[in-house]
């Protein structure tokens, strides 16, 4: 895709590859581990989430898929990932699926989807490598290619109380477009619901 100066390392973002499954599923884990463990307890209380990215991202199909995935490379060391798609493979992913009941308590978030957009779904930087702008560089690769798939705009779902990525879009140009309140529940690590983001394509982000 394109080499980025961040910081004062060289940072270059490519498609990932099946052979980039196992660091996918490490960064998707960093981004959002604590939700599908959460609902991997309520089906299996000894069910890992790591396993399950895994298998996720080595698939040709589906949402996790190393073909939905772009990566960041600083020398020969992947540092981050993005994992984008159009937002309507949401809809197909869980069509006809008889929901779990941590699952039914998560639908409200799902339901902020917003079909006809690009979706960031997440992105990762290892700890080593934040506030360096590999983040802004992984968004920007996705910004870029839900403008070359013609989307009017990529949205992103983010954890209310995650302030610093709610922090990160903002400054990129998102807006709360919508908002969606989540029943407490002991196991569940995050508060305060959950925000859709959206940034309509043809505005330029000031991606730094």
């Amino acid at each position: 895709f394109a080499n980025k100066a961040t910081g004062r390392r060289q940072i270059a973002i490519r498609p990932a590859t099946r052979e980039d499954s196992r660091m996918i599923a490490k960064l998707a884990y960093l981004a959002d581990g604590d939700t599908l463990a959460f609902i991997l307890r309520g089906i299996d209380p000894t069910a890992e989430a790591m396993p399950v990215y895994r298998e996720m991202a080595a698939a040709t199909t589906g949402i996790l898929s190393q073909e939905n995935c772009i990566i960041a490379e600083s020398g020969d060391r992947i540092v981050g990932m993005a994992n984008a798609f159009p937002a309507r493979l949401i809809e197909s992913e869980i069509a006809g699926l008889i929901l779990t009941e941590r699952e039914e308590l998560l639908r409200p978030r799902v339901e902020l989807n917003e079909p006809t957009s690009y979706l960031l779904n997440s992105i990762a930087v290892l700890p080593g490598y934040r506030r360096l702008g590999v983040g802004a560089a992984l968004l920007a690769a996705v910004i870029e290619d839900g403008k070359r798939q013609l989307f009017p705009s990529v949205t992103v779902h983010v954890w209310a109380d995650n302030t610093e990525a709610v922090a990160f879009y903002f400054h990129a140009g998102f807006k709360e477009v919508r908002r969606a309140s989540i029943s407490w529940h002991p196991d569940l690590s995050r508060t305060g619901g959950s925000l859709l983001m959206m940034l309509p394509i043809e505005v330029e982000a000031e991606i730094r």
